[in-house]
C-alpha cells in the first residue's frame, strides 16, 4: 500500500497501486452445495476485499487526521508512528480542528441516553400491560448488554469514518452480546449498496485458532490447517500471534422477500464451513450509524472528511507561517562593513560585552516577520471548519457567551446550537431504536427463543422481567423514542425549568421533587417522593399485577394523595379497555380512601349525644332508605329529592 502523507492528502507515489484482478468467482454462495459454500464465501469476500482498496486508503488516512499519528493500518500499532513523529519533530498537526469538531459533536450528541417505549393501538388492557413491560424489559436490555457505552464509540466511528457499526450476536449461553465493529472489516458490492440497501453482506476478522476450536470442536482438524499456505501480512505482529491466527469471513443474504428461503447465514475458513444457519429476517446483524448520508451508495460521510479541505489548507498555511517565523521570528542585526563592529560582543546575554566601534552603528531589523493578511487567513480557515461542521468556537472550548448568565437565556442558547444537529439527535434516538428492534426480531424470529430475562434498574432495586410473559406481535404494538429527560441538563437550567412549572401550576410540589433528580442529593429525593410513589404502587397492584389487588390502607398513607392519582388513574383506565374487575378495584379504593378521611375530619361526640344514624325519642320513623348502590359505588338515598354528593371530592392540590 502507497504511503499517505495524512497532512496533504497525497500519495508519496506518483502512481497508484495496481489491483489485483479477482478470478472466477462462485458470487451466489448462498445456492451452492453444503461442500461448495466455503470456497464461495471466501472467494466472494476476497474479490470485495481487491476492490475496496480505495475506501480501505480513505478509512486509515481519516484516522491519521483524527488520531493525529502516522499509522499505516487500523491494526491500533500508534506507538511507532508516534515516536517516528517526535523523533523527526515532524508529522503533527498544531490545529487539528477535525477531531476538535468531532469531540464536540460526540459529547453535544450522545449526552443524551434515549430509550424507547411502546404504544399500542386498539388493544386489550392485557396487551397495554404487556406494552408497559415491554418498556422495563427494554430498559433492562439496554442496560444489561452496556448498550450506552459501546454506541459511543459506534458515533465516534461514524463522525471519523463516515459510518459506524454495532454487531449484535448471540452467545452460547442464550444471550445477545453486541461489539463494535471496525468499517474496515465490512464489504458490501458497490452496485448492490447502490440505495443503500444491499442483500448481501461480508464480515472479515481475524480469530486465534484456540478461540475457534472451542467453539467449533468438530472442525479441530480443518482449523489447524487453515491459512498455512498464505501467511498473514504484519510487520508489527509477533510470529507466534501471526502463526496462530487466520482469517474468518462471515457471509449474510437476505431473504427476497416474506417466506422466501434463500436467506443464509455462514461462517467459513478457507477450506471448511464452520457455521451454517438460514437467515429469516430480512436486516442484518447490524445497527448502522451515519453521520452523514451520501446521495448514493451505502457508506457514509463523517466529520474529518467534511473538515478535510479546509483542514489541508489550514496544514500548509501554518508550515509556511511556522517556516518564516523560524528564519526572521527572531529579528536580524545588520551591521556596515568595515565599521569595526566587535561581532561576538553581540549575543543574548544579560548585558553582554561593550562593543567599540567607529563608523555606522548596527541596525537591528524588528519588522514583522509575516504579513497581517497571513494570520487573518489562518484565522479564517479555523473559523470556516467549525462552521462547516455547525459547531460554534465558544463550544468547543466549553465556554458561554459574554453576559449569558440567566438560565433561561442559557436554554435558549443551547435550543439554537442543537438545531443545527438535529438530523444528528435523531439519527442517534434512531440507532437506539434500531437495536432494540434488531433484538427483538434476533430473539423472535431468528432464535427462536421463548424467554429472555432481563433485571430492570428501579428507583430501590431490580425487578425481574422475561420476554415469554410478554412476546407481543410486531403487529400489536408501535416503538417511539423518548429522551432520557427534556429538562436541561446543568441544575441552574434544571431547577428554574421545574420552578417555572411548579409555579404555572403544572406540577405539583411532590411532582417538582421526582423531576429535580439531582445525584447529589438522590436520597433525599427517595424519602421526599416515597408519598407518591407508595400511591402509585397501591394503585399499579390493582391496574398492572397479573391478578388485580386492593390493598388494605394504612393510617400512615396519604389519603389525599392516593384520592387524587386513583381518581385520575381510573378516569384515564375507563376509556382503555380496562377491564370492569380491575376498575371497580379502583373505585372501591377511592371510596375507601375517601371514607377514612371523612372519619379522621369528624368532630368527636359530645357526651350523651345519640349516636349517628339513631332516630330521637318520640321522632317519627325514618323513611326507608333506597336501594343500594352497586358493589364500590356511590350509596343515594332515594327519599332525599336533592342530587346525590359524589364520593370523591375534587382533586386536591
Amino acid at each position: 500500500m502507497a504511503s499517505l502523507d495524512y497532512r496533504d492528502v497525497v500519495s508519496h507515489k506518483e502512481k497508484p497501486e495496481k489491483r489485483g484482478t479477482p478470478g472466477v468467482v462462485k458470487a451466489r454462495w448462498w445456492e451452492l452445495p453444503e461442500d461448495e459454500i466455503a470456497r464461495g464465501v471466501c472467494d466472494t469476500g476476497e474479490s470485495l476485499e481487491q476492490l475496496d482498496g480505495e475506501r480501505q486508503e480513505a478509512l486509515i488516512r481519516h484516522a491519521r487526521l483524527y488520531e493525529n499519528v502516522e499509522i499505516d493500518s487500523l491494526g491500533g500499532r500508534y506507538s511507532e508512528g508516534l515516536v517516528r513523529q517526535l523523533a523527526l519533530n515532524s508529522g503533527f498537526l498544531s490545529l487539528n480542528v477535525g477531531a476538535t469538531c468531532l469531540d464536540t459533536i460526540t459529547a453535544k450528541v450522545t449526552k443524551n441516553k434515549p430509550r424507547p417505549y411502546f404504544l399500542t393501538s386498539g388493544d386489550s388492557w392485557a396487551g397495554q400491560i404487556k406494552a408497559r413491560n415491554l418498556d422495563k424489559w427494554s430498559r433492562g436490555y439496554i442496560y444489561q448488554s452496556k448498550f450506552y457505552q459501546k454506541a459511543r464509540q459506534v458515533f465516534v466511528d461514524g463522525c471519523e469514518f463516515g459510518t459506524g457499526l454495532l454487531h449484535v450476536f448471540p452467545m452460547q449461553d442464550k444471550k445477545l452480546a453486541n461489539e463494535r465493529v471496525l468499517p474496515s472489516e465490512i464489504f458490501v458490492d458497490e452496485l448492490d449498496g447502490k440505495y443503500g440497501e444491499p442483500r448481501q453482506m461480508m464480515r472479515l476478522k481475524y480469530v486465534s485458532r484456540d478461540i475457534l476450536k472451542r467453539l467449533y470442536p468438530k472442525h479441530a482438524e480443518e482449523i489447524d490447517k487453515a491459512g498455512r499456505s498464505s501467511r498473514i501480512e504484519d510487520a508489527n505482529a509477533q510470529q507466534e500471534v501471526v502463526d496462530h491466527t487466520i482469517q474468518v469471513w462471515e457471509a449474510w443474504h437476505l431473504p427476497s422477500g416474506k417466506g422466501a428461503k434463500d436467506g443464509k447465514h455462514c461462517i467459513a475458513i478457507d477450506n471448511c464451513t464452520l457455521f451454517c444457519e438460514e437467515w429469516k429476517i430480512e436486516k442484518f446483524p447490524f445497527v448502522v450509524y451515519r453521520f452523514k448520508k451520501r446521495t448514493a451508495g451505502f457508506w457514509g460521510k463523517g466529520v474529518i472528511e467534511t473538515v478535510q479541505p479546509v483542514q489541508v489548507e489550514l496544514n500548509r498555511g501554518v508550515r509556511s507561517m511556522g517556516q518564516v517565523l523560524r528564519r526572521k521570528g527572531k529579528g536580524r542585526t545588520w551591521v556596515q562593513v568595515g565599521s569595526k563592529v566587535n561581532v561576538k560582543g553581540m549575543t543574548n546575554a544579560d548585558g553582554g560585552e561593550i562593543g567599540f566601534y567607529t563608523g555606522a552603528a548596527p541596525v537591528v531589523d524588528n519588522s514583522n516577520a509575516t504579513a497581517a493578511e497571513d494570520m487573518q487567513w489562518i484565522m479564517f480557515l479555523h473559523a470556516q471548519a467549525f462552521q462547516l461542521c455547525g459547531v460554534s468556537e465558544m463550544s468547543a472550548s466549553s465556554k458561554k457567551p459574554s453576559g449569558l448568565d440567566a438560565a433561561v437565556a442559557l436554554r435558549e442558547f443551547s435550543d439554537i446550537e442543537s438545531e443545527r444537529f438535529a438530523v444528528q439527535h435523531q439519527d442517534w434516538e434512531q440507532f437506539t431504536l434500531d437495536f432494540v428492534e434488531l433484538s427483538i426480531d434476533l430473539i423472535t424470529n431468528q432464535l427462536g427463543w421463548s424467554g429472555y430475562k432481563v433485571l430492570v434498574p428501579g428507583r430501590r432495586d431490580l425487578l425481574e422481567v422475561d420476554w415469554k410473559d410478554i412476546n407481543l406481535s410486531r403487529d400489536a404494538y408501535v416503538m417511539q423514542m423518548w429522551p432520557t429527560s427534556s429538562l436541561p441538563g446543568t441544575p441552574a437550567a434544571r431547577l428554574q425549568r421545574v420552578e417555572e412549572l411548579r409555579s404555572k401550576g403544572y406540577i405539583t410540589d411532590a411532582q417538582a421533587k421526582r423531576l429535580l433528580e439531582f445525584p447529589d442529593i438522590e436520597a433525599e429525593m427517595h424519602l421526599g417522593n416515597a408519598i407518591i410513589d407508595d400511591a402509585d404502587a397501591t394503585i399499579s397492584a390493582i391496574l398492572d399485577n397479573e391478578m388485580p389487588e386492593l390493598r388494605p390502607l394504612e393510617p400512615y398513607q396519604n389519603l389525599d394523595m392516593i384520592i387524587e392519582r386513583a381518581n385520575a388513574a381510573y378516569l384515564f383506565a375507563r376509556h382503555r379497555k380496562c377491564p370492569e374487575e380491575r376498575l371497580r378495584l379502583l373505585r372501591q379504593l377511592i371510596d375507601t380512601a375517601t371514607a377514612q378521611k371523612a372519619a379522621t375530619m369528624a368532630p368527636p361526640m359530645m357526651p350523651g349525644a345519640p349516636m349517628p344514624g339513631a332516630t330521637p325519642t318520640g321522632a317519627p320513623p325514618a323513611a326507608p332508605m333506597g336501594a343500594p348502590a352497586l358493589s364500590g359505588g356511590l350509596e343515594i338515598n332515594n327519599s332525599m329529592n336533592v342530587p346525590p354528593t359524589p364520593a370523591v371530592p375534587p382533586l386536591v392540590t
